[in-house]
Formats: C-alpha cells, structure tokens, sequence
C-alpha cells in the first residue's frame, strides 16, 4: 500500500511539470511547422503563378505576335508577398489567380476545412483530451481504489480542474490572444470539475444534490462563458465533457431526476452561449445531449413526474433563448420535432399501475404559450395534442400472438382519466381562444374549435374501446349540438368570422363520431353518406367552399368501406343490405351533385364519385342475385372471376374519369386505374384459359343468351370500347384489337351454347348447322367492318375486315362444302358469289359517296 501511495504521490507532483514541458514542446515545434507550411505556400504561389504565364507565351507562338503580345508579363505583387506567420495556421489560402481560368489544369483541389483542421490540429485535440480523460481517469481510480480519503480526493480533483483553468488563462492573458492550446487545457480543467462534483455528490455524498446542482450550473456557465474568450474547441470539450462525465463515473446513488437536471443545466448553459457565437455542430450536440440523457431515463426506470418536467422544461428554453440569437427556424423545427416525439414515446413508456395523467398536462400550456407557435412554428399546439394523443394510445396497445388489439383502463383509473381529458380540454379550449382574441389567424380558430374532439375521441377508445356505446353516441350528438350553437353565435361576431367554417366542420365530425360510435356495418356506412348532402347544402347556403375538404374526406371513406369492408366484416345475407347501403350511398352522392354549384371544381369530382359509387353498387347486386345473397363467398370460381373483371374493368375506366377532374391526384388516379386494369386483364385471361367452358364443363345453363356468357365475354367488348376512349391508359389500336378478338370469342361461344346447349365442350364434335352459323355469323362481321372502314375512312379496320372475309372464304371451300353434294353445292357457291358481288357494289357505292363529299368540301 505504501508502494501504491509513493507512485501515487510522484506521480501527481509529476503531473503537472511534465506536462507543462510536453505543451512547451509542442508549443516550439508547431510553431517550425507553421513557420515552414508558410514557406512552402508562398514556393507554391510562386511556381503557379509562373506557370500560368509561361502557358499563354506558349500557345501565342503559333499566332503572329502583337505589339500587346510583346510585353512581358508582371506578376502580382499580392501574390507574391509573404503570407503573416501565425502559431496555429489554419486552411492554405488560395491564390486569387486560381479561380480566374477554370480551365486551368493546374489548379489544386481545395482540401476540406475539417481535414485541414485535422492536420494541423490533431496534436493540440489529442492532448486536450488526454487531459480530459486524465482527470475523468484519476477520479474513477481513486473512487474505485480508495486510495485517499473522500475529502482529499475531491479536493484534489477540483484543485486539478482550477489548475487547468487557471493555467490556461494566464497563457491566454501572458500572449494576449486565445489559442487551442490554451482552450485544450481549460477544457480538460472544466470535464475534471465535472466529475469531481458528480464523484462528490453521488458516491462520497460529501455535497448535497442542491449544492451540487449549484455548482455544477456555476461550472457549466463559467466555462461557457471563456468559450467566448479561448474558442469553440473549450465549447466542445465542455459540452461533450459534461454530458459523458456521468457515463464515465461509476455510482449506483444518483437519481433520475437528479440527472435530468443536471443535463437541463448543462442544455440551459450551451444554448446560453449560442446566443452570442451560434454553430451548427454546438446546437446539434446540445440537442443530441439533451435527448441522451431522456433517453436514458426513460430506459432506466420506472418514468416519474422529472421526466414531464424536464421535457417541458427543454421545449421552454428550446424556444425561448435560441430565439434571442434569431436561429433559423429550420434548426426550432428539428429541436421541436424530436421533444414532441420524446414527450409521446414517455407516455406510452410510463409504468402500468401508476400512470402520471396529471405530469403529461404541462406540454399543452408550453406549447400553446411560446411565441414560436404564433410564426412559423403554429403547428406546435396541434403537435403538443397529438404527441400527447398518441402516446396513450401507445400505452394501451397490446400485441398478442394473434392480433394487435387496444385495450381499456382499469376500472380504478377511469375517474382521474376523465379528469385529465376535461382539463386537457379546458386547457386547449381557454389558452387557444386567448391566442384567437390576440392573433386572429384560422390556425387558432381550428385548434380551438377541433382540439376538443381529440379528447373526446381518445377517451371513448381508452374508456369503452371500440365497440357501439349510446352513451358516448349522446355525448357527442351533444358535442355536436354545442358547436352548431357556436355557428350561430359566431355569425354575429365579425372578429371570429374565421371560426364559422371550422365550426361546422366540427358539428359534422361529431355527429360521424356519434355515428361511428352507435352504429356498425351496412347502417354506418349509410349514415355517413347523408352528410354527401347535408355538405353541399351547407357549403352552397354559407358559401363555405372550405367544406368540400371535409366533403372529400367523408367520400373518400365511404369508397374505402364499401370496397373493402364486405371482406372484413360480417353481414346479414337474409336481409338484402347491398341495395340500401350501396344503392342509398350512391343515390346520396348523385343528389349532392345535383345540388352541387355547376361551376365549381366540386362538381366533376362529385360526378366521378357517383360513377365509382355505381360501379361499386352494380357490382354487388350482381355478386349478390348470382350467389343467393352471400355475396363475398371465399371461392375464386366462374362467376368471381367474372364479377372481379367487370368490376375492376369499371373501376378502372372509373379512375380515368376522376382523374380528368382532379387537380392534385391525377397521377394518382391513372396509377389505380393502370393496376385495376390489370387485375381485369388478369381475371378474363382466367376466363379464356381455365374456366373457358370449351373445355370446362358446368359453367353455363340451357337458357340461349341471357346466361354467364353475356357478362364473361360479351362484357370485355364493351369494356374494351369503353377504354378506347382513354388512349392514356392504354394505346388505341391495341385496345381495338382485344375488343375484336374478344368479339370473336364471344360470338363464337354464343354460337356453340345455341347449338350444343350447356355441353359446349369441343369432345362433343360440331354439326353441319354450327359450321355454316359460323361461316354466316363471320362473313356478316366482314361485310360490316369492310362497309365502315371504307365510309370512316379506317384502313386498318378495312385490312382487318379483308382478312377475316378471306378466312371465312377459305373456311367455306375448304371445311363447309365439303359434304355438299348435287344442287345444294350450286345454291351455295350461287350464295357465296352473290354475297361477294353484293358486297362489291356497296364497297363501290360507298367509296364514291365519300369521294364526292371531299370534293365538295
């Protein structure tokens, strides 16, 4: 032990000489090294500058010299003369004649200013930080050792950390200057305080937490205080320091919430300085700090009330003292961003059986009270709400193996929820209408009038869950009926005219809250369409056209429930529920386009939603006659496979037409419409190729026509024809050619049922009747495509007219007639060859009907 306390003793009596000849050392040779980076700059502006007027001597040898070219070029006398000899040199300057040609090949590349730093620098760093860790190091070892006694250990670190200080500001004062060197030394002196106040405090507890908070404010606003005087380096090595020091000195006695106020005055003091020398790398390691030490708290232990209070208590200062050194709003927003998530994620971290519901107020006042929230930052109140909103949400989600459910209270802590929900209400509603009377802007107005249902919405979901309440369903009818009062209170008050429109926005949430809450399945959807109505009444009546947001919204729901719900919930197949859910949806959105203004934007976007809508509604009646009422039966057969192209076919013709009434979704609605059409594409080649009844039996019924044919492939023709007209999903001619093979096909099914019956599989052979129908059926369709084309003026309709009137020919001498015997082999070639001479005439006729109307016009 006496070996240990002699080593330990010369060992700090050596300390401090030996590291004073070290600096003295580095001291001399940085100076040699400055002395000869500078020689070797002023070489290097020389040898550039001769270059560059050697080149153009040069390259004029080729041309006939002038009496200008003649002279001899002077140099620059400011290129030439020495650059000052500094201690610590910083980046190379660059000669100004560097950036006169930018095509001079010699012109070095400018290192980065940190890599400059770095190397010239890099001594200077290092020795800091050995310093640092050298007083971080000595505090541990004699805490860990117990070498000395507790007293004299916390003296000797704090006589250290003086030293440092005292050490590095007589350099400073002795060459009237600030250096790095000088700022190492007070930074090392500033992190050795540091840990020996926390060592005092939280292991020999020989310094209250009160005293030591104390001295660690004076420390932090000392040292940042000589920032101003020795540079950013002691700035950086005493932020880092002092949020690093507490990781580095081991101790199971501090608390949480000492150590978040320790990192408060830590924060509190850095942002000080960024009042008078603002960088960016000094406020993102203040935010960085601040948010490690929350961090750690909130994975520490069970959060208690400090945790509120020191992220309200950073939103305050984050907002109020960068402020006064006027820090782009841009760094607030960054700042504000990561405390509103901090402040949700505490929420949802708090512990089970002891929630802290009254604590997770003190984010509403902060928010609504700072003055950011009135400039670019207005979005803090909402921001404040709804961290908060979703961190109780979080808290009470539960993931089990099967589903991810949200769970309710305990009945136990109902009464203090609700408390908390009125007075966050109150909160909102008392501090937002102050700032509306101050400041009448539209921000206020909304939060003023909407923050409520917020609370409203939260405590339904954590009190009841989301099943249908009639209790909850009156208080917001009565929620609803309160705003409808505040509308015709606000009309007769010229100074919140603005909050008119919020208003009524807000009586219609709560009655689609109320709505929400007391109904389900068919009947919600319903009862959420009648606001179709009741909206454009309202937005025509009070000329409110902000109500066409809401409108959009309410639609846009609706879409999405009857698309996509069916699939999710259960439904009664004994009642015929798709007729006045679908059909009363869609009868709503046409009468809103009937009362909607026929020169506003609204009315084409309603006009595309009652189509979608229609389609929807066909759909479902057709899924709900063709399977009895199940009309979401889980079987991919004929018919779905049928139902899902026509459907998706509309669908996406539906989304061409929206997207022409659109402003901001176009690209959007073409996107939907490109995808459902594929789908569709998909399920008839379903139909061609699987399900296709020449080889698939027991798809049709007996009855000639009306039978599944007509919708499976009499529905992708005029599908097709449908889509030519939008050539922007798909090209023209291409859609052309699959509306006629698709006619083709189905002609020719239609043909074979007429013939054969239900059994239209190819085994059962084919008659001479079918054979002719189909010669007859085809040499019709030639004679008309060939007719229109030459009146159109369509050749290609014309080529493909000849073509099919060439198969059906050949078909004829090759297939048909040959069982033809004696007089019904004349009749037919007589029939053929009259057809084609008739079919002549008409060609000819046609042709000089069309020339004669060019030349008259």
């Amino acid at each position: 032990m006496e070996v240990i306390l002699i080593i330990l003793g010369a060992g700090i009596v050596l300390l401090v000489p030996i590291g004073s000849i070290l600096g003295f050392l580095a001291y001399q040779n940085l100076n040699k090294q400055a002395f000869r980076i500078n020689s070797l700059s002023l070489e290097v502006a020389e040898l550039r500058q001769q270059i560059k007027h050697d080149l153009p001597s040069a390259s004029s040898q080729e041309q006939e010299p002038g009496p200008q070219d003649l002279r001899p070029a002077e140099p620059h006398s400011q290129d030439l003369q020495p650059e000052p000899t500094c201690l610590i040199t910083t980046a190379a300057k660059k000669p100004e004649h560097a950036q006169a040609n930018a095509n001079d090949w010699f012109a070095p590349r400018e290192p980065s200013r940190l890599m400059l730093a770095l190397k010239e620098n890099w001594m200077v760093w290092l020795g800091g930080l050995s310093v640092a860790l050298a007083g971080i190091f000595m505090v541990h070892y004699s805490v860990s050792e117990g070498l000395i006694g507790p007293v004299l250990q916390l003296l000797i670190a704090l006589a250290s950390g003086l030293g440092l200080h005292a050490g590095a500001e007589t350099l400073r004062r002795r060459y009237n200057r600030s250096d790095q060197i000088f700022a190492a030394l007070a930074g090392g002196g500033s992190v050795t305080l540091y840990a020996a106040l926390l060592a005092g405090i939280h292991y020999y507890e020989l310094i209250g937490p009160l005293s030591g908070l104390l001295l660690l404010a004076i420390v932090s606003l000392a040292t940042m205080a000589l920032a101003r005087l020795h540079g950013p380096l002691l700035a950086i090595m005493g932020l880092s320091g002092a949020y690093v020091v507490p990781l580095l000195i081991a101790s199971d006695h501090g608390s949480v919430a000492f150590v978040l106020a320790y990192s408060f005055l830590i924060t509190f003091s850095s942002l000080l300085l960024m009042r008078y020398v603002f960088r960016d790398w000094l406020w993102y390691a203040t935010l960085a700090g601040a948010m490690l030490w929350w961090l750690a708290a909130l994975f520490s232990a069970d959060i208690g009330p400090s945790v509120p209070l020191y992220l309200a208590l950073l939103l305050v200062i984050f907002s109020m003292l960068p402020r006064l050194a006027k820090i782009d709003s841009s760094r607030l927003r960054e700042a504000f961003i990561a405390l509103l998530a901090a402040w949700g994620m505490s929420v949802a971290g708090q512990s089970a059986d002891h929630p802290l519901f009254f604590s997770w107020l003190l984010i509403l006042p902060v928010a609504l009270l700072t003055p950011q929230s009135r400039g670019a930052l207005w979005y803090l109140p909402w921001g404040a709400v709804l961290a908060s909103a979703a961190g109780w949400l979080l808290y009470m989600a539960h993931n089990s193996i099967d589903f991810f459910h949200l769970a309710q209270l305990p009945t136990g802590q109902h009464s203090r929820f609700i408390t908390y929900l009125v007075i966050s209400t109150l909160i909102c509603a008392s501090l937002g209408l102050w700032q509306w009377r101050a400041d009448n802007k539209r921000r206020w107005a909304s939060f003023t009038v909407l923050s409520p249902l917020v609370w409203l919405v939260l405590g339904w979901l954590l009190l009841h869950g989301v099943e249908t309440s009639t209790d909850w369903a009156l208080a917001a009818l009565l929620t609803g009926t309160v705003y409808g009062a505040l509308t015709w209170w606000i009309q007769g008050h010229v100074h919140y005219q603005n909050g008119r429109v919020w208003a009524t926005l807000a009586a219609h949430l709560s009655y689609s809250l109320a709505v929400v809450m007391a109904f389900r399945e068919a009947t919600l959807t319903l009862a959420l369409a009648v606001q179709f109505v009741s909206l454009v009444w309202l937005a025509r009546h009070y000329r409110m056209p902000e109500l066409y947001l809401l409108l959009k919204v309410v639609l846009a729901v609706v879409v999405v429930r009857l698309t996509f719900n069916p699939w999710l919930q259960g439904y009664d197949a004994t009642v015929h529920w798709t007729l006045w859910t679908y059909g009363g949806a869609t009868l709503l959105a046409a009468i809103a386009t009937k009362m909607a203004d026929s020169s506003h934007t609204i009315r084409p976007w309603l006009e595309a939603a009652t189509l979608h809508l229609l389609v929807l509604f066909l759909g479902a009646e057709l899924r709900y006659w063709l399977y009895d009422g199940d009309i979401f039966s889980h079987e991919y057969s004929f018919i779905e496979a049928t139902v899902n192209m026509l459907l998706w076919g509309g669908l996406s013709i539906t989304y061409m037409i929206r997207a022409k009434a659109s402003l901001q979704l176009t690209w959007l609605y073409r996107w939907c419409a490109l995808i459902l059409l594929g789908l569709s594409s998909v399920s008839y080649l379903v139909l061609v190729i699987l399900y296709n009844p020449l080889w698939n039996l027991g798809n049709v019924s007996d009855t000639p026509i009306f039978n599944m044919l007509l919708p499976a492939y009499g529905g992708p023709v005029l599908l097709a024809l449908a889509l030519s007209r939008f050539p922007l999903l798909a090209p023209k001619l291409w859609v052309w050619g699959v509306a006629a093979v698709a006619l083709m096909l189905f002609t020719g099914l239609e043909i074979r049922q007429l013939w054969q019956g239900s059994d239209m599989s190819l085994s059962s052979g084919m008659s001479s009747g079918e054979l002719y129908t189909y010669s007859v059926v085809g040499m019709l369709y030639a004679i008309a495509a060939i007719i229109y084309a030459t009146k159109k003026s369509y050749p290609l309709f014309y080529k493909a007219g000849m073509v099919l009137l060439g198969l059906v020919i050949a078909k004829i001498f090759l297939i048909d007639m040959d069982g033809l015997q004696g007089l019904w082999r004349v009749a037919a070639f007589m029939g053929l060859g009259l057809a084609l001479l008739g079919l002549a005439w008409v060609h000819q006729k046609v042709q000089r009907a069309s020339g004669q109307i060019e030349a008259g016009s």
